[in-house]
Protein backbone atom coordinates (compact mmCIF):
# COMPACT_ATOMS: atom_id res chain seq x y z
CA UNK A 1 0.00 0.00 0.00
CA UNK A 2 1.36 3.44 -0.93
CA UNK A 3 2.02 5.58 2.13
CA UNK A 4 0.56 9.10 2.07
CA UNK A 5 2.10 10.39 5.32
CA UNK A 6 5.67 11.72 5.41
CA UNK A 7 7.83 10.43 8.26
CA UNK A 8 10.86 12.69 7.68
CA UNK A 9 9.14 15.37 9.71
CA UNK A 10 8.98 16.67 13.27
CA UNK A 11 5.40 16.06 14.44
CA UNK A 12 3.89 17.43 17.67
CA UNK A 13 1.49 14.71 18.85
CA UNK A 14 1.25 16.04 22.42
CA UNK A 15 1.62 19.15 24.52
CA UNK A 16 4.48 19.15 27.03
CA UNK A 17 1.92 19.22 29.85
CA UNK A 18 0.49 15.88 28.69
CA UNK A 19 3.75 13.95 29.00
CA UNK A 20 4.80 12.89 32.50
CA UNK A 21 5.79 9.72 34.34
CA UNK A 22 2.73 7.91 33.04
CA UNK A 23 2.96 6.03 29.73
CA UNK A 24 1.11 7.99 27.04
CA UNK A 25 0.16 6.13 23.84
CA UNK A 26 -0.09 8.15 20.64
CA UNK A 27 -0.19 7.23 16.98
CA UNK A 28 1.64 9.25 14.36
CA UNK A 29 2.08 8.64 10.62
CA UNK A 30 0.66 5.15 11.08
CA UNK A 31 3.18 4.23 13.79
CA UNK A 32 2.35 3.34 17.42
CA UNK A 33 4.40 5.44 19.84
CA UNK A 34 4.58 5.61 23.64
CA UNK A 35 5.74 8.82 25.32
CA UNK A 36 6.98 9.35 28.86
CA UNK A 37 9.50 11.33 30.90
CA UNK A 38 12.59 10.05 32.62
CA UNK A 39 13.23 10.91 36.24
CA UNK A 40 15.39 13.79 34.97
CA UNK A 41 12.45 15.16 32.95
CA UNK A 42 13.62 14.20 29.45
CA UNK A 43 10.98 12.99 26.98
CA UNK A 44 11.34 9.46 25.59
CA UNK A 45 9.49 8.15 22.52
CA UNK A 46 9.52 4.41 21.84
CA UNK A 47 7.71 2.12 19.46
CA UNK A 48 4.56 1.10 21.32
CA UNK A 49 4.79 -2.62 20.58
CA UNK A 50 6.80 -5.22 22.44
CA UNK A 51 9.42 -7.04 20.35
CA UNK A 52 8.33 -10.37 21.85
CA UNK A 53 4.62 -10.33 20.99
CA UNK A 54 2.05 -7.84 19.71
CA UNK A 55 1.36 -6.04 22.98
CA UNK A 56 1.53 -2.28 23.59
CA UNK A 57 4.28 -1.12 25.93
CA UNK A 58 1.93 1.68 27.01
CA UNK A 59 -0.10 -1.02 28.80
CA UNK A 60 2.95 -1.88 30.87
CA UNK A 61 4.78 0.04 33.58
CA UNK A 62 7.83 2.20 34.20
CA UNK A 63 10.70 0.57 36.09
CA UNK A 64 12.91 3.54 36.81
CA UNK A 65 13.47 5.06 33.37
CA UNK A 66 12.83 1.75 31.55
CA UNK A 67 9.52 0.33 30.31
CA UNK A 68 8.37 -3.16 31.23
CA UNK A 69 5.90 -4.95 28.96
CA UNK A 70 2.71 -5.77 30.84
CA UNK A 71 2.36 -9.13 29.06
CA UNK A 72 5.77 -10.80 28.98
CA UNK A 73 7.90 -8.66 31.28
CA UNK A 74 10.53 -7.65 28.71
CA UNK A 75 12.20 -4.43 29.89
CA UNK A 76 13.35 -1.74 27.45
CA UNK A 77 15.75 1.12 28.07
CA UNK A 78 15.30 4.66 26.80
CA UNK A 79 17.21 3.73 23.62
CA UNK A 80 14.71 0.96 22.84
CA UNK A 81 17.07 -1.94 23.52
CA UNK A 82 15.77 -4.78 25.67
CA UNK A 83 17.81 -4.98 28.89
CA UNK A 84 16.02 -7.76 30.73
CA UNK A 85 13.93 -10.86 30.02
CA UNK A 86 12.32 -12.47 33.09
CA UNK A 87 12.29 -16.04 31.74
CA UNK A 88 16.04 -16.32 30.99
CA UNK A 89 19.34 -14.72 31.98
CA UNK A 90 20.38 -13.53 28.53
CA UNK A 91 18.60 -11.05 26.26
CA UNK A 92 17.80 -12.49 22.80
CA UNK A 93 19.75 -11.00 19.91
CA UNK A 94 17.82 -8.22 18.20
CA UNK A 95 15.35 -7.73 21.04
CA UNK A 96 14.62 -4.01 20.67
CA UNK A 97 11.95 -1.52 19.71
CA UNK A 98 12.41 1.68 17.73
CA UNK A 99 13.49 4.76 19.67
CA UNK A 100 12.53 8.10 18.14
CA UNK A 101 14.33 11.46 18.56
CA UNK A 102 12.37 13.99 20.61
CA UNK A 103 12.58 17.69 21.35
CA UNK A 104 10.56 20.16 23.38
CA UNK A 105 9.84 23.69 22.27
CA UNK A 106 7.07 26.25 22.77
CA UNK A 107 5.17 23.97 25.14
CA UNK A 108 5.05 21.07 22.68
CA UNK A 109 6.64 17.63 22.41
CA UNK A 110 8.07 17.02 18.94
CA UNK A 111 8.85 13.51 17.66
CA UNK A 112 10.89 12.56 14.59
CA UNK A 113 9.57 9.34 12.99
CA UNK A 114 11.88 9.05 9.98
CA UNK A 115 15.50 8.01 9.64
CA UNK A 116 17.04 9.23 12.94
CA UNK A 117 20.20 10.52 11.27
CA UNK A 118 18.19 12.98 9.20
CA UNK A 119 16.45 14.64 12.14
CA UNK A 120 19.25 17.19 12.61
CA UNK A 121 18.75 18.41 9.03
CA UNK A 122 15.21 19.59 9.74
CA UNK A 123 14.25 22.52 11.95
CA UNK A 124 11.36 22.42 14.36
CA UNK A 125 8.85 25.13 13.40
CA UNK A 126 9.23 28.27 15.51
CA UNK A 127 5.98 29.04 17.38
CA UNK A 128 7.05 31.42 20.17
CA UNK A 129 3.62 32.94 20.85
CA UNK A 130 2.49 29.62 22.34
CA UNK A 131 4.80 30.07 25.34
CA UNK A 132 5.70 33.78 25.34
CA UNK A 133 4.39 35.91 28.24
CA UNK A 134 3.41 38.60 25.73
CA UNK A 135 0.62 36.38 24.38
CA UNK A 136 -2.47 34.66 25.81
CA UNK A 137 -3.68 31.42 24.24
CA UNK A 138 -6.76 29.21 24.26
CA UNK A 139 -6.42 25.75 22.76
CA UNK A 140 -7.98 22.35 22.24
CA UNK A 141 -7.25 18.96 20.74
CA UNK A 142 -9.31 16.37 18.92
CA UNK A 143 -8.90 13.17 16.94
CA UNK A 144 -10.44 13.85 13.53
CA UNK A 145 -11.74 11.25 11.08
CA UNK A 146 -10.14 13.04 8.14
CA UNK A 147 -6.73 12.95 6.50
CA UNK A 148 -4.06 15.46 7.45
CA UNK A 149 -4.06 16.81 3.88
CA UNK A 150 -7.79 17.60 4.04
CA UNK A 151 -7.19 19.55 7.24
CA UNK A 152 -4.24 21.48 5.84
CA UNK A 153 -6.10 22.42 2.67
CA UNK A 154 -9.02 23.68 4.74
CA UNK A 155 -6.86 25.80 7.04
CA UNK A 156 -4.99 27.25 4.05
CA UNK A 157 -8.25 28.58 2.58
CA UNK A 158 -9.82 31.15 4.92
CA UNK A 159 -12.50 32.02 2.34
CA UNK A 160 -14.42 29.03 3.76
CA UNK A 161 -14.75 30.61 7.21
CA UNK A 162 -17.81 32.80 6.36
CA UNK A 163 -19.70 29.66 5.36
CA UNK A 164 -18.64 27.44 8.26
CA UNK A 165 -18.98 30.12 10.96
CA UNK A 166 -20.26 33.44 9.58
CA UNK A 167 -20.62 34.97 13.05
CA UNK A 168 -16.85 34.98 13.65
CA UNK A 169 -15.64 35.75 10.12
CA UNK A 170 -13.83 39.07 9.59
CA UNK A 171 -15.75 41.58 7.48
CA UNK A 172 -12.83 41.62 5.03
CA UNK A 173 -13.80 38.09 3.97
CA UNK A 174 -17.29 39.22 2.99
CA UNK A 175 -16.07 40.56 -0.35
CA UNK A 176 -13.74 39.27 -3.02
CA UNK A 177 -10.40 39.07 -1.18
CA UNK A 178 -7.27 40.74 -2.55
CA UNK A 179 -4.88 38.49 -4.49
CA UNK A 180 -2.43 36.30 -2.61
CA UNK A 181 1.33 36.68 -2.64
CA UNK A 182 2.55 33.07 -2.47
CA UNK A 183 6.15 32.03 -1.79
CA UNK A 184 7.10 28.39 -2.33
CA UNK A 185 10.22 26.40 -1.45
CA UNK A 186 10.87 22.67 -1.85
CA UNK A 187 9.41 21.94 1.59
CA UNK A 188 7.28 24.94 2.57
CA UNK A 189 4.76 27.47 1.31
CA UNK A 190 3.63 30.82 2.68
CA UNK A 191 1.08 33.45 1.72
CA UNK A 192 0.47 37.11 2.42
CA UNK A 193 -2.20 39.64 1.54
CA UNK A 194 -3.28 43.09 2.69
CA UNK A 195 -6.97 43.82 3.11
CA UNK A 196 -8.52 47.28 2.78
CA UNK A 197 -9.72 48.94 6.03
CA UNK A 198 -12.81 47.31 7.52
CA UNK A 199 -14.34 46.81 10.99
CA UNK A 200 -13.13 43.99 13.23
CA UNK A 201 -15.48 41.03 13.74
CA UNK A 202 -17.89 41.76 16.59
CA UNK A 203 -16.29 39.29 19.02
CA UNK A 204 -12.86 40.87 18.58
CA UNK A 205 -14.12 44.46 18.71
CA UNK A 206 -15.89 43.66 21.99
CA UNK A 207 -12.67 42.38 23.57
CA UNK A 208 -10.57 45.26 22.27
CA UNK A 209 -13.22 47.81 23.31
CA UNK A 210 -13.46 49.23 19.83
CA UNK A 211 -16.68 50.61 18.28
CA UNK A 212 -18.11 48.20 15.73
CA UNK A 213 -17.66 50.69 12.90
CA UNK A 214 -13.97 51.43 13.56
CA UNK A 215 -11.94 50.54 10.46
CA UNK A 216 -8.79 48.46 10.80
CA UNK A 217 -6.25 47.69 8.10
CA UNK A 218 -5.68 43.92 8.19
CA UNK A 219 -2.71 41.84 7.08
CA UNK A 220 -2.98 38.07 6.74
CA UNK A 221 0.05 35.79 6.55
CA UNK A 222 -0.13 32.01 6.39
CA UNK A 223 2.66 29.47 6.76
CA UNK A 224 3.07 25.76 5.99
CA UNK A 225 6.61 25.14 7.29
CA UNK A 226 6.16 21.37 7.35
CA UNK A 227 3.44 18.70 7.10
CA UNK A 228 2.95 19.09 10.86
CA UNK A 229 1.89 22.74 11.01
CA UNK A 230 -0.31 25.41 9.48
CA UNK A 231 -0.19 28.89 11.05
CA UNK A 232 -2.23 31.99 10.23
CA UNK A 233 -1.23 35.49 11.35
CA UNK A 234 -4.01 38.10 11.44
CA UNK A 235 -2.66 41.54 12.30
CA UNK A 236 -5.05 44.51 12.36
CA UNK A 237 -4.02 48.16 12.69
CA UNK A 238 -6.36 50.97 13.70
CA UNK A 239 -6.12 54.50 12.27
CA UNK A 240 -4.25 55.62 15.42
CA UNK A 241 -1.52 53.04 14.74
CA UNK A 242 -2.63 50.56 17.41
CA UNK A 243 -2.13 46.91 16.44
CA UNK A 244 -4.13 43.87 17.60
CA UNK A 245 -2.59 40.56 16.60
CA UNK A 246 -3.91 37.00 16.42
CA UNK A 247 -2.10 33.73 15.73
CA UNK A 248 -4.05 30.63 14.68
CA UNK A 249 -1.86 27.55 15.11
CA UNK A 250 -2.84 24.14 13.76
CA UNK A 251 -0.66 21.17 14.70
CA UNK A 252 -1.74 18.27 12.52
CA UNK A 253 -0.39 14.78 13.15
CA UNK A 254 -1.62 12.04 10.81
CA UNK A 255 -2.81 9.03 12.80
CA UNK A 256 -3.31 6.92 9.71
CA UNK A 257 -4.38 7.41 6.09
CA UNK A 258 -7.80 8.80 6.99
CA UNK A 259 -7.57 10.23 10.50
CA UNK A 260 -5.52 12.90 12.25
CA UNK A 261 -4.73 14.40 15.62
CA UNK A 262 -5.44 18.15 15.68
CA UNK A 263 -4.05 20.49 18.32
CA UNK A 264 -5.38 24.00 17.68
CA UNK A 265 -4.46 27.21 19.45
CA UNK A 266 -5.68 30.80 19.16
CA UNK A 267 -3.18 33.31 20.56
CA UNK A 268 -3.62 37.05 21.04
CA UNK A 269 -1.44 39.97 22.11
CA UNK A 270 -4.30 41.93 23.72
CA UNK A 271 -6.41 41.44 26.86
CA UNK A 272 -3.52 39.44 28.29
CA UNK A 273 -4.18 37.24 31.30
CA UNK A 274 -7.91 38.04 31.30
CA UNK A 275 -9.66 34.83 32.40
CA UNK A 276 -13.08 36.06 31.28
CA UNK A 277 -11.74 36.71 27.79
CA UNK A 278 -10.05 33.29 27.80
CA UNK A 279 -13.36 31.61 28.61
CA UNK A 280 -15.21 33.67 26.02
CA UNK A 281 -12.73 32.83 23.26
CA UNK A 282 -12.52 29.19 24.30
CA UNK A 283 -16.27 28.88 23.77
CA UNK A 284 -16.20 30.66 20.41
CA UNK A 285 -13.32 28.70 18.95
CA UNK A 286 -14.19 25.32 20.40
CA UNK A 287 -17.50 25.69 18.56
CA UNK A 288 -15.71 26.85 15.40
CA UNK A 289 -13.28 23.94 15.32
CA UNK A 290 -16.09 21.49 16.07
CA UNK A 291 -17.80 22.76 12.91
CA UNK A 292 -14.58 22.46 10.91
CA UNK A 293 -14.08 18.91 12.15
CA UNK A 294 -17.66 17.96 11.25
CA UNK A 295 -17.18 19.35 7.73
CA UNK A 296 -13.85 17.58 7.21
CA UNK A 297 -15.22 14.26 8.46
CA UNK A 298 -18.11 14.53 6.00
CA UNK A 299 -15.67 15.28 3.16
CA UNK A 300 -13.50 12.30 4.18
CA UNK A 301 -16.54 10.02 4.22
CA UNK A 302 -17.48 11.13 0.70
CA UNK A 303 -13.95 10.38 -0.52
CA UNK A 304 -13.97 6.94 1.08
CA UNK A 305 -17.38 6.01 -0.33
CA UNK A 306 -17.13 7.54 -3.80
CA UNK A 307 -13.38 7.95 -4.26
CA UNK A 308 -11.63 11.06 -5.62
CA UNK A 309 -13.30 12.74 -8.55
CA UNK A 310 -12.81 15.72 -10.82
CA UNK A 311 -12.18 18.98 -8.97
CA UNK A 312 -12.72 22.59 -9.99
CA UNK A 313 -10.04 24.83 -8.47
CA UNK A 314 -10.24 28.56 -7.79
CA UNK A 315 -7.72 31.22 -6.77
CA UNK A 316 -8.20 30.45 -3.07
CA UNK A 317 -6.94 26.89 -3.67
CA UNK A 318 -3.46 28.02 -4.78
CA UNK A 319 -1.77 27.33 -1.44
CA UNK A 320 -3.61 24.07 -0.82
CA UNK A 321 -2.51 22.76 -4.21
CA UNK A 322 1.09 23.69 -3.41
CA UNK A 323 0.79 21.78 -0.13
CA UNK A 324 -0.26 18.70 -2.10
CA UNK A 325 2.78 19.07 -4.36
CA UNK A 326 5.16 19.47 -1.41
CA UNK A 327 3.80 16.41 0.40
CA UNK A 328 3.98 14.36 -2.80
CA UNK A 329 7.62 15.39 -3.32
CA UNK A 330 8.48 14.54 0.30
CA UNK A 331 6.96 11.08 -0.06
CA UNK A 332 8.86 10.50 -3.30
CA UNK A 333 12.11 11.49 -1.60
CA UNK A 334 11.36 9.02 1.20
CA UNK A 335 10.66 6.26 -1.32
CA UNK A 336 7.08 5.91 -0.14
Amino acid sequence: MTRSMPTDCWYAPAASSEVDRDLLPVRAAGLPVVLYRTGAGDVVALEDRCAHRAYPLSSGALIGDAVQCGLCGFVYGTDGRCVSVPSQPNVPYGAAVASYPTREADGLVWVWLGEPGRSALHRIPDLPWLADAGWSTVSGEEDVLASFLLLHENFADVTQVPFIAPEIAPAVLGATPPPLDVVVSETSVSLHRDFPPAPLPAWQAEIVGSPLDTPYRTEQSGFFPSPAVWVDHWDAQAEDGTWVRLRFTHLVTPIDESSSRLLWAVSRDFALGNRAVDQYLDGIFTDYYDRVIDAMEIAQEVLEIDGPGPEVNVNADAVGLKIREIVSALLTAEGA
